[in-house]
């Protein structure tokens, strides 16, 4: 009888081990797939802090660009002996100037953009040119590139 219960125990115990041998295995899945994603959120929110700064800077180009082509533009209107020396026009009346434009722009459906992107990729044109091309910011054009390649 003895014999019997040091068997069964023996039996439980190496069945118990087994289990608790899976458990351990499945918990180190589990961390490196929480470290994984931890990973990928960490590339992805400095992904888009990196494309957001770029396009702010895009974009304050862009005004100072259409503010001094406003003011040189303004000032080949009015006549020599007329002109006086004017303070650059304020940032809020381009605001609202380049809010209308681009309301009137036809936008291109998206799956026609990445393929053609990728089409003058594949000819060896580089990112500016391809911005160039389609008429569309450079960063645009470098995560449109980025996000089709994964």
């Amino acid at each position: 009888m003895t014999t019997f219960l040091w068997f069964a125990s023996f039996v439980l115990h190496g069945i118990s081990l087994f289990l608790i041998i899976l458990l351990s295995l499945k918990w180190v899945k589990i961390k490196e797939t929480e470290r994984e994603q931890a990973e990928l959120i960490r590339e992805m929110e400095t992904m888009m802090t990196t494309y957001l700064m770029q396009f702010k800077e895009e974009n304050e180009r862009f005004v100072k660009q259409i503010t001094s082509s406003a003011v040189r533009q303004k000032k080949k209107e009015t006549p020599s002996f007329l002109r006086e020396e004017q303070p650059s026009l304020p940032v809020e009346d381009v605001v609202d100037r380049i809010e209308l434009s681009t309301t009137t722009k036809e936008e291109q459906p998206l799956e026609s953009l990445v393929s053609e992107a990728v089409k003058l990729q594949q000819q060896g044109k580089t990112i500016d040119e391809i911005a160039k091309i389609l008429k569309r910011g450079k960063t645009e054009m470098e995560l449109l590139l980025k996000f089709h390649q994964k």
